[in-house]
């Protein structure tokens, strides 16, 4: 199979890759800084793991969406250059 024929495949499996783990890291960054507030009575390694499970969940959801759109986005823009 040519490049060329699962492009927007991959260029799709990109943004979703890259966005649950964006969301996994704010997840991951967020959660001991809120549990160290709020004094939740977990160690900071409970709260990591929790972050970044439910970072990486809720950006899941938006994840595929969103992929959509900016393939489309791309797609457009390389049909028609001069509307940028």
């Amino acid at each position: 199979m040519k490049l060329r024929e699962i492009h927007w495949s991959l260029y799709f499996l990109f943004w979703v890759a890259v966005m649950v783990t964006a969301g996994a890291l704010l997840g991951a960054v967020l959660f001991p800084l809120a549990g160290l507030f709020f004094h939740t009575g977990r160690t900071p390694w409970q709260l990591v793991g929790n972050g970044v499970r439910i970072g990486g969940f809720y950006f899941a959801i938006w994840a595929p969406g969103t992929a959509v759109v900016l393939c489309v986005m791309r797609a457009y823009r390389r049909r028609h250059p001069e509307s940028r």
